[in-house]
């Protein structure tokens, strides 16, 4: 189980390292969960089913690892994992390879 605190809106902090199947996540990292602009929260909100996979995704964005093709296909995987709807992660996965923005 992920230890966070909503430190605002769209914001949450790590309180402990999360030791997901993929990576460890550090302690005080900072996510906004899914990026999904709010018209569409009603399909997938930031901290929906799509939330671990996310916190994995902006993780990679933010330290540049590995690449972002890599870092999008491991959303898509962590999705998967993390049993997030298909339609909403394969969506999702889509919009990230086309309009993700990573320190790439």
């Amino acid at each position: 189980m992920i230890k966070l605190k909503r430190i605002g809106p769209n914001k949450w902090e790590l309180l402990e390292d999360w030791h997901s199947p993929f990576m460890v996540i550090p302690k005080e990292f900072v996510t906004d969960g899914a990026s999904v602009p709010r018209l569409f929260w009603w399909f997938a909100s930031p901290s929906g089913d799509l939330f671990e996979a996310a916190i994995i995704h902006d993780f990679m964005y933010k330290k540049a690892i590995n690449t972002k093709v890599d870092a999008d296909h491991m959303f898509k995987r962590a999705a998967k994992y993390y049993m997030a709807n298909r339609l909403r992660r394969n969506l999702a996965y889509v919009m990230v390879k086309c309009f993700g923005k990573g320190a790439y």
